[in-house]
């Protein structure tokens, strides 16, 4: 989820699509009052912790809603969205302020609303406030523009009907407009043509939530709505907290000061400093986040032959990586799809580690060590094979990988020269291959079960890949497959597409799929029950669920 414009799943349901949730889910379909209330909402304060690169700025729309992990939090908490993603073990597709859905042709969809929803200020929310969502907020920011909502037409029908007709037919197992907060269009209009003009303050959404206080980059303070259409919260307040670093987040876990970590955990170094701690459950998860190499094809050098990045991923010792720079806490990956998904082909290439194959590959394409200082040279210039390897300062597990990728390489015969640079200098030079700026870089991203937008990474460079595809790649046959995989409304075609696209990357290469870490997340027992595990942890872009279901324990 870094701040570039993706293109999120273009998704299928080709007829009637009505959605209940069960008694145990949070939306519920509840009548208006219906929800069960907590004894003791009282004094259910829910804390969170986050770091201080992880606080809250500003609550104005940006990509800060997105790209920030305590935005990420905040927003889905406040503003209600059309239907979101259901927690493990399904991710079902759950109606929110969208009680149902349907389409004929994959391209144009009819949304009917809630009768019962309101906006914290008390105005009903109506379809003219999802039609001025999709027209205005995609505009306002390159954060929010996805397949998934631009429309070529939108219509209200009336006020708990509004029907859009998309640009691209929307495939797969998910319903268009994905994680979108519907904003009250009272509020917004004045400023529709520049929503950044507005800071916000009141932050009005419709959410099971409300805001109560924000300072900038310290904390946010929300509140219990409980004139909610569906189930209410079991925390009558919940505040993200800042702190100054994750050391002293942890501190703060460890003495009550907070009762959960906001995102992506704790490292596996801190792991041994909770087990034993008083009240504290530690909750291992799948993780959420795949690390990969993302190889420069723009750059002329020896990185362009497939022999020599073919070596590089069978010179890799993962399961090294693994015990020493993740302690474990890890798993070999080798697509953007994860393994447990249905959608993972199974037969793909593993370059598992095997220090003899790496060297025959490189000698046979020619690579040979022509003067003798230990680093193989390029047959055709003579230049020894030496790569810059990119990763940012701030990813402290990556870093260690990087050195150990560079012992590793020195084993068959590449040099590699670690560029460890600040977070926004990383970004500047991973998403602009084309100005040569590193020869190999560590890449992640959490793709989520909701995971078409991630192909994007590799659309072609000269197709309209520019946005994400940090390896200079192009295919165009990949790109056809891509395309039909979006907008697919046969189930066994579309996972045929993807098995076809997995294929595709493990031939080419342009990225080098390395391991996806595993979430570790400690929660207090004593004050809260009811932590929600889905992919990721507690706590993610794609799980509200904790904040939906955590009750004071008794």
């Amino acid at each position: 989820m870094e701040i570039k414009k993706s293109l999120f799943s273009r998704i299928l349901i080709t007829v009637l699509v009505l959605v209940f949730v069960s008694a145990a889910a949070f939306a519920g379909g509840q009548k208006e009052g219906s929800a069960t209330q907590t004894s003791k909402a009282v004094d259910a304060r829910f804390n969170v912790g986050f770091t201080t690169d992880q606080a809250l700025s500003t609550l104005i729309p940006d990509e800060s809603w997105q790209y920030m992990e305590m935005g990420c939090i905040f927003w889905p908490l406040v503003y209600d969205q059309l239907w979101i993603m259901g927690p493990a073990p399904d991710y079902k597709p759950i109606p929110m302020l969208a009680e149902s859905w349907e389409t004929k042709d994959n391209q144009t969809w009819t949304f009917h609303l809630r009768k019962n929803a309101k906006f914290h200020d008390g105005t009903p929310v109506t379809a003219e406030d999802v039609a001025f969502t999709l027209k205005y907020l995609p505009a306002s920011d390159p954060a929010w523009e996805y397949e998934d909502t631009d429309c070529d037409d939108i219509q209200v029908i009336d006020d708990h009907t509004i029907q859009f007709t998309l640009t691209a037919k929307h495939g797969g197992d998910y319903p268009p407009v994905f994680w979108t907060p519907i904003l009250p269009k009272h509020i917004w209009e004045p400023y529709k043509d520049d929503m950044h003009s507005y800071d916000n303050a009141g932050a009005v959404g419709s959410g099971p939530f409300k805001l109560k206080e924000f300072k900038a980059d310290q904390y946010i303070w929300l509140e219990r709505n409980e004139d909610y259409w569906g189930n209410k919260p079991g925390a009558q307040t919940v505040v993200l907290k800042t702190y100054g670093s994750a050391e002293a987040r942890n501190l703060a876990l460890k003495k009550g000061e907070i009762d959960m970590i906001g995102y992506n955990g704790i490292d596996p170094l801190s792991l041994s400093s909770f087990k034993d701690t008083q009240n504290i459950e530690v909750k291992i998860d799948p993780g959420i986040t795949i690390d990969w190499l993302s190889f420069n094809l723009h750059k002329e050098n020896a990185i362009t032959d497939i022999n020599v990045r073919k070596a590089i991923m069978y010179g890799i010792d993962i399961d090294r990586i693994i015990s020493i720079a993740y302690l474990g806490y890890a798993e070999p990956a080798d697509s953007f799809m994860y393994k447990e998904l249905p959608d993972h082909n199974p037969d793909l290439p593993q370059f598992t580690y095997n220090i003899e194959k790496a060297k025959a590959i490189l000698a046979e394409a020619g690579y040979r060590d022509t003067d003798a200082d230990g680093t193989l040279n390029d047959p055709e210039t003579g230049e020894n094979l030496v790569f810059e390897l990119l990763g940012p300062s701030d990813w402290t597990q990556e870093v260690k990988m990087i050195t150990l990728i560079k012992e590793q390489m020195s084993d068959i015969g590449i040099s590699i020269k670690p560029k460890i640079v600040d977070l926004d200098t990383f970004y500047e030079f991973w998403y602009a291959p084309e100005e040569d700026g590193f020869d190999i870089s560590i890449g992640n991203e959490e793709p989520g079960p909701h995971a078409d937008w991630i192909w994007e990474f590799a659309r072609s460079w000269d197709n309209g890949g520019e946005g994400w595809n940090c390896a200079y790649y192009n295919n165009a046959q990949f790109d056809e497959y891509l395309d039909d995989m979006a907008e697919q409304s046969d189930r066994g075609a579309r996972k045929a597409d993807l098995f076809k696209m997995q294929e595709i990357l493990a031939d080419d290469l342009p990225y080098g799929f390395l391991l996806r870490w595993k979430s570790i997340n400690p929660v207090r027992t004593d004050r809260f029950t009811g932590y929600t595990s889905t992919m990721g942890g507690v706590s993610t872009w794609i799980n509200p669920w904790s904040y939906f279901n955590v009750k004071p324990a008794e």
